[in-house]
């Protein structure tokens, strides 16, 4: 059922590509990378991009953003958007009150451990002070992990130092450990990802900060267990980190009725992502 729900998702996307011409091969990779974006990427954006492995083909295979189901493709086109807009509105779509904020994309969040620090898909600083970190998943969580264990490095657990406890993560602390153990598994959440990104922002980050789960929801396939993963997360780090989940489908949603919000943009947001918003 799951490789039939993240098989259906792609599907979705090349119906997309074929209804708006955009040639791709049976893989459902776009033969031009600007034919899977509404518009060019900024400037900054796509050196943002550059940092990680998103644009650069693997060999015989293109680059990852080439593919319909591209996570960041989707990013890109959600958010780039604002790159060079008045963000108020994207702002209020999140649930974030009424504040200015500016974007900055595959930001790192250094968390005191040596080599290559996690990257946030997204990162808002707000006008109030408030750092916004938001981890994107299109259909990466449709498909089952196959183990845990492995997900955290040794780095992340040096001799007589805990990490997350020193930051003041006692509890991120404990589900690290639960994690790396066994103890505690998680099938669909990259929960090992979510804890970096907490150390990291207790590490790098001073005032006001919050982590965001921001995921494409899929009607079938494991999406209630999705959630409940979600939900003991949440409960596990309890109120030390400042952690909320959303869908894409909501963001939409409040962007479509905000009557301040590029018309062009949410026809294109409708046509590709959510017809059945």
């Amino acid at each position: 059922m799951v490789l039939s729900a993240r098989k259906d998702l792609e599907r979705q996307q090349r119906r997309w590509a074929e209804n708006a011409g955009v040639e791709h091969d049976a893989r459902g990779f776009v033969r031009d990378c600007a034919a899977n974006l509404r518009l060019p990427m900024s400037d900054a954006t796509r050196a943002a991009f550059a940092r990680g492995s998103e644009l650069t083909p693997r060999g015989t295979r293109p680059a990852r953003i080439a593919a319909l189901h591209s996570s960041a493709a989707l990013v890109a086109n959600v958010f780039d958007h604002w790159s060079a807009r008045d963000a108020a509105p994207l702002v209020g779509a999140l649930g974030l009150g009424v504040d200015a904020a500016t974007l900055t994309f595959e930001e790192p969040l250094a968390t005191g451990v040596e080599g290559d620090p996690p990257t946030s898909d997204v990162v808002l600083r707000c006008g109030s002070g408030r750092f916004v970190a938001i981890e994107s998943k299109f259909g990466e969580w449709l498909a089952r992990r196959a183990s845990n264990r492995a997900d955290l490095k040794p780095k992340y657990f040096p001799d007589g130092r805990a990490l997350w406890r020193d930051a003041g993560l006692p509890r991120a602390q404990a589900l690290a450990e639960n994690l790396r153990s066994g103890r505690e598994r998680f099938k669909h959440l990259h929960v090992a990802q979510l804890l970096k990104h907490a150390l990291g922002l207790a590490h790098s980050t001073r005032g006001e900060h919050e982590l965001r789960y921001l995921y494409y929801e899929w009607p079938r396939g494991p999406a209630a267990a999705h959630r409940a993963e979600l939900e003991r997360f949440a409960r596990g780090i309890d109120a030390e980190v400042r952690f909320s989940a959303a869908t894409y489908q909501e963001l939409y949603r409040a962007l479509a009725a905000d009557a301040r919000v590029d018309r062009g943009y949410v026809a294109y947001l409708r046509a590709r992502y959510f017809r059945a918003v």
